[in-house]
């Protein structure tokens, strides 16, 4: 392998670069180059000039095995990215280009490492080397047109300590009346200079030059100034060692007097280094800091699961039972691959490329990029996080709606997508027309108002959700990753509702959707077959795609029931049947299979799905059906749901969590804890609840709440602030509104999650909601479902389930041994075959087929429909859907 490294420092008017060797050891800089440079120049000049350069310096030396690029901020370094803004217009016609794809294609670089740097670090690292440092804790500052740091302890570069600045550098951080950068610049020696004389210097080498006394003030007071700022940050990071760099070093004889002086509490500990050729550390740093690149292929370990990704075509043999995987067939196009997209793509001039956050945008990208280049044309990529407002802005905008650092809840963000943004910045991404093919993507793409081809690529909630735990993805807008609790509040309270907005207004215009789940191999399909495909659905029965989770009451019900699953799984204790906001559909074409979220058949006719019901719920499925899988398992928590006024105030929620658990099938020793005993002392019960919380003492928990016994096809009904909780060897089908993650745990049995972690308990909450007074009788007269056979006929009959009278869905259990004529009287029916094998449903010419346990949804807009039972002895459906006194 070779030893020669390229270096490059880039500045406003020109760049260095020098071929960078390893001889006896240690790195010197050798071949150099230096070409004029115009940073307010056309994106395609610009980097022809890095081009260039780094060709000239490749074909002069024996092989390059890295190139390292010095570059001013702000900039995505890690990618490589142009985030240049607000410094007189320079280097702008590049902001949000991926440039360093630009140069590795221009240069021929693919099999070499392109690293771009900070200029800063690259200075700490090149000046460590060449002026032989030896110091422990060393603390590098440049001062030029900007304030540039870096910090460095034992040799090695620290960007993150609690003795550096939380940004890991200086320039932002507070001095008197302004940033750090404000004052340790050149602009502030230029203005104090013009404050004081009324003149406007020339330039600071000109004013520094001229030796006039004004002058000689101006640096005596940015010593002093200097120095003031520098000393807590020395003594906190116990530096040994202070290197000054940058074009106002070169007048240290005038200013480094007054900074000594300010720091002369450290004179005995500190070693202050000047470096009069900060040009070749720089480049000299850049180059080793490129060579050393030890970045890992990021997406090798993209999801955290033993769940297996949705197969990319449909099983041919696929089991003749409950189907993890289930598709509707379109009849239409679905493609896959890169390749092909590539090729549907190549001709354009411009295309734009949004989607939803979570998707792995520079995999996704890569792979794109390695096909389309395939076909000999010029690319330009223009990433649109360039434009986000900055982490921290973000945060305190939302910040009302992560409730602190409250485990689960937060209230919803009332906002949309372009607040994330910076205005100014979008109008920025300007496609450079010299190239043959300029892509701008991103979550948020559209929001650049660039005209071209839009592509939107999708990602199911599970994935994303597999993805945070692998540390894979951050929040959007955010920059670094937390904890998954804390993550996965604001994908629900912020994300996902700002993205889902902006997903609804792009709908009609998209010209390409793609599911990006399969990182490696994605499918799609064009836009009017997509949503001629999504009307489709809305006229017929379908399925939407569960998915699994495991939790540390679960079970083994399901393992053993749906061979399909992963059976490695410790247990399951959830199926998302149909929770919409999480929920997928999967589309196939010509045996291709692609899933988008389940919300696009609202976005793309809400009244065509829900009908009556439309008007009240908008493009909200109002209902839900879930497992809840204790089998071997446990209880689950002794929790209630709130009620509407406080789900409305504190969440931001449009209706309340009321439920009903259909026992789907149990053991004989199965049973439901629900309302209050008789004798319940509300005072007395919180009590329990604290000490249980607080001192870890078990609460006998009968002695408070009923304990009903458990029957298959019994109904319990849990309107909102009714204590309840599923105990062990049941198979539990949740019938609810939608909905679904505020449950307010009272008690948990002292038991701790998966993770070994306590789990969040909310007994304040409870006790503003729970209703003490549904105790006693009027728990089996209200709280039990007792059936009513309503409609018979020679193929069975129709049992009323009724439902509480907070309940604003009704339940049915039809009973079958033949077939059924029914009707949604434009209402959408939600559907289980809880008993029985299979059976088929014919709606408007056509024909499905539905398995025991399979959840399914009829759109109002189906209307008449028959239901024939295929297998032996009876089949019980239950049908849920909005009573018609509700809508």
């Amino acid at each position: 392998m070779s030893n020669n490294r390229i270096g490059i420092d880039v500045g406003g008017s020109h760049i260095s670069a020098a071929v960078i060797q390893k001889i006896n050891g240690e790195w010197k800089p050798g071949l150099r180059k230096s070409l004029a440079l115009n940073s307010y120049d056309s994106a395609n000049r610009i980097a022809r000039v890095l081009g260039d350069c780094i060709k000239e310096l490749s074909s002069d030396a024996d092989g390059i095995e890295a190139v390292g690029i010095a570059f001013p901020g702000p900039f995505d370094y890690e990618n490589g990215i142009s985030a240049v803004f607000n410094v007189g217009g320079k280097f702008e016609q590049i902001f949000g280009l991926h440039i360093r794809q630009v140069l590795e294609d221009y240069a021929g670089l693919k099999n070499t490492v392109c690293r771009f740097t900070n200029d800063a670090n690259a200075f700490a690292i090149g000046a460590y080397n060449l002026l032989g440092l030896r110091g422990k804790r060393i603390v590098y500052i440049t001062l030029g047109t900007g304030f540039g740091s870096a910090f460095m302890s034992n040799g090695e570069l620290i960007e993150s300590s609690p003795d550096i600045p939380a940004s890991g550098a200086f320039f932002n951080q507070q001095f008197m009346d302004a940033n750090a950068d404000d004052y340790f610049s050149s602009r502030w020696i230029r203005n104090e200079y013009q404050r004081i004389t009324g003149k406007a210097p020339g330039s600071v080498k000109e004013m520094v030059e001229s030796g006039s006394p004004e002058a000689l003030a101006v640096m005596r007071q940015f010593g002093e100034n200097l120095g003031r700022f520098l000393l807590p940050w020395l003594q906190k990071f116990q530096c040994d060692e202070l290197v000054i760099g940058g074009n106002i070093a070169k007048a240290f004889s005038l200013f480094g007097p007054s900074l000594i002086t300010e720091t002369k509490i450290m004179a005995d500990k500190l070693n202050t280094v000047v470096c009069d050729n900060t040009e070749d550390c720089i480049i000299l740093g850049a180059a080793i800091l490129a060579g050393n690149d030890k970045r890992s292929d990021s997406v090798s370990n993209s999801r955290k699961t033993l769940q297996e990704l949705l197969p990319v075509t449909v099983n041919p043999t696929r089991r003749n039972s409950y189907d993890i995987y289930p598709s509707f067939a379109s009849g239409k196009k679905v493609l896959r691959g890169f390749a092909a997209l590539a090729e549907e793509i190549s001709k354009e001039k411009v295309v734009v490329i949004d989607g939803y956050g979570g998707v792995l945008w520079e995999n996704f990208r890569e792979r794109l990029h390695e096909e389309l280049i395939k076909r000999k044309k010029t690319i330009f990529w223009y990433n649109t996080d360039t434009c986000l407002k900055p982490a921290d802005e973000i945060l305190e905008m939302i910040s009302d709606s992560l409730n602190g650092d409250d485990p689960v809840f937060g209230s919803k963000y009332p906002g949309s997508l372009p607040d994330f943004f910076d205005g100014q910045k979008l109008k920025l991404i300007k496609p450079d027309q010299s190239a043959d093919l300029c892509i701008i993507y991103g979550t948020g793409a559209a929001l650049t108002g660039v005209k071209g081809k839009l592509l939107y690529a999708d990602v199911p909630k599970n994935e994303i959700q597999f993805r945070m735990r692998a540390g894979s993805i951050t929040n959007l807008g955010a920059t670094e990753i937390t904890d998954n609790q804390q993550m996965y509040k604001r994908f629900y309270f912020v994300d996902w509702p700002v993205l889902n907005k902006h997903k609804a207004a792009l709908l009609p215009h998209i010209d390409y959707i793609i599911d990006e789940q399969r990182i490696d191999e994605i499918t799609w399909m064009n836009g009017p077959a997509f949503r001629s495909t999504l009307t489709q659905m809305l006229k017929q029965p379908f399925r939407a795609r569960p998915w699994f989770e495991a939790g540390m009451w679960g079970g083994d019900w399901m393992k053993q029931q749906f061979p399909q699953l992963n059976q490695e799984e410790r247990n399951y204790a959830w199926s998302f049947e149909l929770i919409t906001p999480e929920n997928g559909i999967v589309i196939e074409g010509e045996n291709n299979l692609l899933e988008v979220s389940f919300d696009y058949l609202l976005y793309s006719d809400n009244n065509l799905l829900l009908g009556k019901a439309a008007k009240r719920f908008g493009t909200e499925f109002p209902i839900r059906f879930d497992f809840l899988d204790t089998y071997n398992g446990g209880n689950l928590s002794v929790q209630c749901h709130p009620r509407p006024g406080y789900i409305k105030e504190h969440f931001g929620e449009n209706f309340t969590q009321d439920e009903t658990y259909y026992i789907l099938d149990c053991e004989e020793d199965a049973v439901v804890y629900l309302g209050f005993q008789d004798s319940i002392n509300p005072e007395e019960f919180k009590n329990a609840l604290i000490n249980a919380q607080e001192n870890s003492v078990e609460i006998n928990v009968e002695k408070y709440v009923q304990k009903l016994p458990a029957h298959k096809h019994d109904l319990f009904l849990i309107p909102n602030g009714t204590i309840h909780a599923s105990g062990k060897n049941n198979l539990v089908l949740e019938i609810s509104s939608t909905p679904y993650i505020f449950t307010f745990k009272m008690y948990d049995w002292l038991r701790f999650d998966l993770s070994n972690q306590p789990r969040p308990i909310n007994i304040g909450h409870g006790m503003e909601n729970v209703y003490f007074d549904r105790k006693g009788d009027y728990v089996n007269e209200k709280l039990v479902s007792h059936p009513v056979t309503t409609e018979e006929f020679p193929g069975g009959k129709m049992v009323s389930l009724p439902t509480h009278a907070e309940h604003f869905y009704r339940i049915d259990r039809l009973e079958l041994t033949g077939s059924v004529q029914l009707n949604t009287n434009n209402q959408c029916h939600v559907c289980m075959l809880v008993e029985g094998e299979t059976i088929s449903l014919t709606a408007n010419g056509t024909q499905s087929v539905f398995h025991f346990a399979e959840t399914f949804v009829i759109p109002a807009a189906t209307g008449a429909y028959e239901i024939t039972n295929k297998g032996n002895g009876k089949a019980f459906v239950v049908v849920a859907q909005v009573k018609d006194e509700c809508c």
